[in-house]
């Protein structure tokens, strides 16, 4: 399955928040503590928790590689597999401002445009997302991932996506395999990441 299993002044946008006074408190994300219990079944599910800075965001239409350079200092990426085969994601960055967090929205809703449909074969299929606008936090985009056979899109995506930005941060949720259901709970925890990561110094101004 193609799947990508991805502070200062809020008026200004440039006072910066740094690494060494900035960090994500343990059990902060939302999936945080039923990743950290381990798994359900063992051998039938895996969670995997990551503070790595050098993650491309778990949306990743380009199939970016290499070490963002965007100016994050603090990131947490969770994700969670089964033998279904099905998953999800949860994905928080936080960047020294909010300036540094407008600019990797607009890259990602950028990579959306440039980037979606990636042909595998010659007969066209292949592998590409959607985006579309979605009200929460200050700018957000719902997103889903289709397979295209012989150049048409399957009618039910196999990935979906919510990116969102509040004030100097990011945060991305996905799902894989579970239907077009999850798209409402994937849209819920971004709403509540979005009044919840303004309890975090400087993220929200």
């Amino acid at each position: 399955m193609a799947t990508v299993l991805v502070i200062g002044s809020l008026m200004g946008g440039t006072s910066a928040a740094h690494a060494g006074t900035t960090e994500i408190p343990k059990g902060f994300l939302l999936t945080e503590r039923a990743a950290a219990a381990g798994p359900v079944i063992e051998d039938e599910e895996w969670w995997e928790i990551s503070n790595s800075l050098s993650r491309q965001l778990a949306l990743n239409p380009c199939r970016t590689k290499g070490k963002p350079r965007d100016g994050r200092v603090a990131m947490r990426t969770i994700t969670y597999s089964n033998s279904a085969p099905s998953g999800s994601g949860e994905q928080l960055v936080l960047y020294r401002s909010t300036r540094s967090a407008q600019a990797a929205f607009r890259k990602l809703r950028a990579d959306l445009a440039r980037c979606p449909r990636r042909a595998t074969t010659k007969s066209g299929s292949g592998f590409g997302y959607v985006g579309t606008p979605l009200r929460v936090g200050d700018e957000a985009l719902s997103v889903a991932g289709h397979f295209h056979k012989r150049g048409k899109r399957d009618r039910e995506p196999a990935e979906l996506g919510v990116v969102a930005r509040r004030g100097a941060a990011l945060f991305v949720y996905t799902d894989v395999g579970n239907g077009l259901g999850a798209g409402r709970k994937i849209v819920n925890q971004a709403k509540k990441m979005t009044k919840k990561v303004c309890g975090l110094p400087r993220v929200c101004g």
